[in-house]
C-alpha cells in the first residue's frame, strides 16, 4: 500500500502558486518528481527545480538557490516526516544532514567543473586526469582509471583496453582483453555498468555475480575490495573505453556512485569527441596551409621572375655596351632575389607539409625594412592591375625585435590577400606601419575590396572558415596567425560589407 501524500511546500507557505493557480510556480508543475518525499510533482523536494516563486520572487538554479534553501525549514520538516526514505535529490537518498547535503552538492559540482574544462581550454590527457581525480573525490574511491579500446600492437590480436597510472611514483601501463573474463573487461564487451563488492570473500561471492580477475591485484600489488567499471561510450553508443573506480573508503560502491561514473563517463567521451574532432580540424588546418603557401608563393615567384628577367636584360645590354656600372647594379639586384627566392622554396622543403611556415631567429632590426621588402614584391602586379598600392611607415620602429622571415611572410600572405580583394583598375590597398602608446609595433593591410559580414569575420578569427570557398577573405591567415602567436602578439579583423577589410598584426613593444 502507497504510503499517503503529505504537505507541499505552496500548502505550507500559502503562496498562491499551486498546481491550480493561474501562474504555477515550476515546483508545482514538475511532474517528473511526482512521489518523491510523498509530494505531489515536485511539492516537497522543490529545492533542486530552478526558477521556483519562493517569497514571491524568481529564485536562480539548483546552486544559487542552495543558501535560501539550506536555511529553509521546509527542508528540515521534509527529513524528519520522511527518514530514512528522504531523498534531497532524485538521485540520491540519505541526504539527513547539512554535511552529507553539502557532500553532494560538491559531487554534482565537480561534474560541472569537468564540463566547464571542456568548454575552455582543452587537452584530452589533462581532462581525463582531472576527470580520474574528481571520480576519486566524488565516490571516496581509492583509485580512478580511464582505459581505452585501441588495437593490438602486434596487429595480429583483438583490441584491448589500455591505460596508464601511477605506483610508486612509476608510470605503470595496463592492458586489460576485451572478454568476460574480468569485470573491466565485461563492462566493455557488454557495454553494461558492473560493481564488483568484496570479490576475495567467498561467501558473498554468488553466480550471479560478475566476473573478477584477480591478475591485476597480483600484478600491482594490491587488493581491490570494491570495483565499479563503467562504460566510455561514443556518439554511436559503442563502448570506446571503460572508467573505473576502486576501493571506496565505505567498502563498496552506492547506486549514487555509480550514478555519477556514469556522468563523468560521459564527459570523458565529449573529450575523446572533441579531441578526434580537433585532429580533424588540425588536419583541415595543415591542408589550407598548402593552399595558402601556394597561393602566396606564386605571387612572390612571379615578381621575383619579373625582376630576374629585367635584370638579365640589363647584364646582357651592359656586357654588350661594355657598361660595367649597369652590370654592377643589375647584377646585385639579381643576386638579392635569386637569394629571396632560394629563401621560399627553402621555407616549402623545410617544412613538414601543410604546416605554418618556419620562423628563424628573433634579431633586433628595422620592422619598416622588412615591411618595404615584402610591399615591393607586389609594386609590378599593382600597377599592372591598375591598384593603387600605398605604404605608410610609422616612426620608432627601427629597433624592434622579430623574425625577419616570419613578419616577411606574414605581410606578404595578408597582401596577397588584399590584392584578390580589389577590383583591377581603381582598387587600393595600404599598407602601414605605427608605434602604439603601449609599445606594440601595428602593420595593418587594408583594402577598399567588397568586405565581409560579422558571421564571416568571426568565422576566419575562430579559423573556422573554410578558404578554397572564399575569395578575399583571409587566404593566409592560417599561416599568419602561427607566425603572429610566435611573436606572442595577435591578429585582428575590421570589416563591414561594401566597405573593405583591415588585417592588422600586433607584435609585442620594440626593444628601445
Amino acid at each position: 500500500m502507497a504510503r499517503p501524500l503529505k504537505t507541499n511546500c505552496w500548502e505550507l507557505k500559502d503562496c498562491g502558486y499551486g498546481p491550480k493557480s493561474a501562474e504555477p510556480c515550476p515546483a508545482a508543475t514538475d511532474a517528473t518528481s511526482h512521489g518523491t518525499n510523498r509530494g505531489i510533482n515536485a511539492g516537497r523536494i522543490c529545492w533542486t527545480v530552478p526558477g521556483t516563486l519562493c517569497d514571491g520572487f524568481v529564485q536562480g538554479t539548483f546552486h544559487e538557490k542552495q543558501p535560501l534553501c539550506l536555511s529553509c525549514g521546509f527542508i528540515e520538516q521534509v527529513r524528519r516526516e520522511e527518514g530514512e526514505g528522504f531523498r534531497f535529490l532524485k538521485l540520491a537518498r540519505g541526504v539527513s544532514d547539512p554535511q552529507s547535503l553539502r557532500a553532494k552538492l560538491g559531487q554534482v559540482e565537480a561534474l560541472e567543473a569537468i564540463h566547464e574544462e571542456l568548454s575552455s581550454r582543452f587537452d584530452l590527457d589533462r581532462v581525463l586526469a582531472d576527470i580520474t581525480q574528481e571520480v576519486e573525490r566524488a565516490t571516496h574511491a581509492q583509485r580512478s582509471l580511464v582505459l581505452l579500446r585501441q588495437p593490438d600492437p602486434s596487429g595480429e590480436g583483438p583490441a584491448q583496453l589500455r591505460g596508464r597510472f601511477a605506483l610508486r611514483r612509476k608510470e605503470v601501463s595496463v592492458a586489460i582483453p576485451i572478454d568476460d573474463t574480468s569485470a573491466v573487461g565485461c563492462a566493455a564487451l557488454n557495454n553494461v555498468s558492473v560493481n564488483v563488492r568484496d570479490p576475495y570473500n567467498p561467501r558473498r561471492r554468488k553466480p550471479a555475480d560478475p566476473p573478477f580477475s584477480k591478475r591485476f591485484d597480483r600484478a600491482c600489488r594490491c587488493r581491490t575490495r570494491a570495483l565499479l567499471a563503467v562504460p566510455i561510450r561514443d556518439a554511436e553508443d559503442q563502448a570506446v573505453g571503460v572508467i573505473t573506480a576502486v576501493n571506496s573508503d565505505k567498502g563498496y560502491f552506492s547506486q549514487d556512485d555509480q550514478w555519477f561514473l556514469e556522468h563523468f563517463a560521459v564527459e570523458a567521451s565529449l573529450a575523446l569527441e572533441k579531441d578526434a574532432l580537433l585532429k580533424v580540424s588540425l588536419s583541415t588546418m595543415r591542408l589550407a596551409s598548402i593552399g595558402e603557401t601556394v597561393a602566396a608563393l606564386s605571387h612572390c615567384i612571379k615578381n621575383i621572375a619579373h625582376t630576374l628577367r629585367g635584370s638579365s636584360y640589363i647584364i646582357k645590354r651592359g656586357l654588350e655596351r661594355n657598361r660595367i656600372e649597369d652590370v654592377r647594379s643589375a647584377w646585385e639586384l639579381l643576386d638579392r632575389h635569386v637569394e629571396l627566392l632560394a629563401d621560399l622554396v627553402s621555407d616549402v622543403l623545410a617544412e613538414p607539409v601543410g604546416l605554418p611556415a618556419r620562423v628563424d631567429a628573433f634579431v633586433v632590426a628595422d620592422l619598416n625594412e622588412t615591411v618595404r621588402n615584402a610591399v615591393r614584391l607586389f609594386e609590378a602586379e599593382a600597377r599592372a592591375r591598375a591598384v593603387d598600392l600605398v605604404l605608410k611607415r610609422g616612426r620608432g620602429l627601427r629597433r624592434c625585435r622579430f623574425s625577419k622571415r616570419g613578419v616577411y611572410r606574414a605581410v606578404v600572405n595578408l597582401v596577397v590577400n588584399a590584392l584578390e580583394s580589389v577590383p583591377h583598375s581603381g582598387g587600393q590597398v595600404v599598407v602601414a606601419t605605427r608605434k602604439k602608446r603601449s609599445g606594440e609595433a601595428v602593420i595593418s593591410v587594408s583594402d577598399s575590396g567588397s568586405g565581409m559580414d560579422e558571421r564571416t569575420r568571426q568565422a576566419l578569427l575562430r579559423g573556422l572558415l573554410d578558404p578554397r570557398k572564399t575569395r578575399g577573405t583571409g587566404l593566409g591567415l592560417v599561416t599568419v596567425r602561427s607566425i603572429v602567436e610566435r611573436h606572442r602578439g595577435h591578429v585582428t579583423i575590421e570589416s563591414k560589407p561594401g566597405k573593405g577589410s583591415c588585417f592588422s598584426i600586433y607584435l609585442p613593444a620594440p626593444t628601445t
